[in-house]
């Protein structure tokens, strides 16, 4: 699920190449739960695969990372 803008669950079907943006602290709570592969560097969210292809660091502090779906 993903948040829309007003922040009701949006189930949305995944595709390879398709693209997000979460938090560094989404991320950071992803890997605290064992949805992070270290090995294959890829986040196992929604029941799909992701992996980062950007960041961007926000003036307060934050980073907001881009996640791809691939098909690995």
């Amino acid at each position: 699920m993903s948040q829309s803008p007003g922040s009701l669950n949006v189930l949305k079907d995944w595709k390879p190449g398709d693209a997000r943006e979460i938090s560094d602290a989404a991320l950071k709570k992803a890997r605290i739960e064992g949805l992070f592969d270290s090995y294959s560097q890829v986040y196992q969210l929604d029941g799909k695969r992701w992996k980062v292809r950007d960041q961007i660091s926000k003036p307060t502090g934050e980073t907001i990372y881009t996640l791809v779906c691939v098909n690995e």
